[in-house]
């Protein structure tokens, strides 16, 4: 997206204080929402005058668009890695769906924000930023099911498009499960590691079934 890196002047500042406004900001964006988030309030917790603030960015709505994007940023190198693991295409998705478990614990605030642009309307360009995810989101499943397909992994009749679209719902499911009471029905709102475990498994299994040619694991 256009004009959504900072003004120079930011990146010329130490990376600490860097970290501390997109933290700061992420924060105040995770707990009140676009609308609802106040630079005066972000400017007196990092201890910088308004100012400074629009030295570094131009308003509010630049500032949360680099925010998102540096959530973006931290999301797609949570799975480079896994894209270029020599294992089956089960354990690439269970490494997928353990990769957005440990992200969800540890950038809780980035996720916030997420579903913040997900479930309010009052978010600029809410829509594109929505379709930003879901694009790159597919254009990480279909290659893997493409290659898991060359390799006889998978069904040879298998929609390739249609199963990357319901892996991304499934696993976009399974997170808001994890951290929305209200969308949990299986017991993953806030679980320990063994219960994530034991729910991934079962979950994997019933792909297998769905998937698999000829019953591989």
């Amino acid at each position: 997206m256009k004009g959504i890196e900072p003004k120079k002047t930011f990146l010329a500042l130490p990376l600490e204080k860097q970290k501390r406004i997109i933290e700061t900001a992420a924060s105040e964006f995770a707990e009140r929402g676009f609308k609802g988030a106040s630079l005066n309030s972000i400017v007196e917790k990092v201890g910088i005058a308004k100012g400074s603030l629009y030295q570094y960015f131009h308003d509010k709505q630049h500032l949360f668009l680099y925010v998102f994007d540096y959530g973006i940023r931290l999301a797609k190198g949570a799975l480079k890695e896994i894209e270029s693991k020599e294992i089956s295409i089960f354990e690439q998705i269970r490494y997928s769906i353990f990769a957005g478990f440990r992200f969800v614990k540890k950038h809780p605030l980035i996720y916030q924000i997420y579903l913040k642009i997900l479930f309010e309307d009052k978010v600029p360009f809410r829509k594109k930023l929505i379709g930003t995810l879901r694009f790159y989101s597919h254009k990480y499943l279909l290659p893997l099911l493409k290659r898991a397909k060359e390799r006889g992994e998978i069904r040879p009749d298998v929609d390739l498009e249609m199963a990357a679209f319901m892996l991304d719902a499934m696993m976009e499911k399974m997170l808001q499960a994890y951290t929305l009471s209200y969308i949990d029905s299986i017991g993953l709102y806030k679980a320990d590691d063994k219960t994530i475990n034991r729910l991934v498994d079962a979950w994997i299994d019933i792909l297998k079934k769905g998937l698999a040619n000829g019953g591989i694991d």
